[in-house]
């Protein structure tokens, strides 16, 4: 076997895999693109390990070209929800000092325990008056 030959096959299987989990990392971003933060974390390492795939390579192989194309995806999904977010915090709530006034107030009305009284362990909150 020529060394040529080895090292081709060698940058060929590394050049799958990373092709591979580029487009595995691509699907798991857009998948979890509702959660902001993954989708942003996933849909860059699927970008990197698409480019990575190449090699020295100018072309990528089909699962590289899906990896990097499902992790732009994934990327623009996250940030969409992530303006989506703010916009709702603020026109729903006008900002974050509206939604923390709105979840205090959400507790007091359920009965949830402040800072001033004690909480008696032996006395539960009654459920049903939620």
């Amino acid at each position: 076997m020529d060394y040529n030959e080895m090292y081709t096959s060698y940058i060929d299987k590394r050049s799958s895999s990373m092709a591979i989990a580029s487009m595995v990392l691509g699907i798991a971003g857009l998948v979890l693109s509702c959660c902001i933060y993954p989708a942003i974390i996933f849909g860059s390492l699927a970008i990197i390990f698409a480019l990575l795939s190449r090699g020295g390579e100018m072309t990528t192989n089909g699962f590289g070209k899906a990896g990097l194309i499902l992790g732009v995806i994934a990327i623009i999904c996250g940030i969409l929800f992530l303006v989506y977010g703010l916009f709702i915090l603020f026109v729903q709530f006008g900002g974050p000092e509206g939604y923390l006034e709105y979840i205090e107030d959400l507790m007091e009305q359920s009965g949830y325990p402040n800072n001033y009284d004690p909480y008696d362990f032996y006395n539960p909150y009654d459920l049903n008056s939620l």
